[in-house]
């Protein structure tokens, strides 16, 4: 998949491919309520790289205002260096 420009197809692909259960309650990457942020920290990566093609795409649609599309990349830019 393109990491700058994905296509809806490749980003829907890719969500259709993902085990989404990890990230609920009783999955390996679920984060409880009340969870502190240091907890929660070994479970942000894999939830962002599941989601980020599609805030890549979000951050590409040209109905979306410029400084919209200016917060997610930044976004996606903090998140990148966190998640390599």
């Amino acid at each position: 998949m393109s990491t700058n420009n994905p296509t809806f197809e490749e980003v829907d692909r890719h969500i259709e491919s993902a085990d989404l259960s990890l990230f609920q309650p009783g999955g390996k990457h679920h984060v409880a309520s009340g969870t502190t942020a240091a907890a929660a920290m070994p479970q942000l990566c894999p939830i962002y790289k599941t989601v980020r093609p599609v805030l890549v795409l979000i951050s590409n649609l040209p109905l979306i205002p410029q400084k919209w599309k200016d917060a997610i990349k930044l976004f996606l830019q903090f998140l990148d260096v966190l998640c390599p």
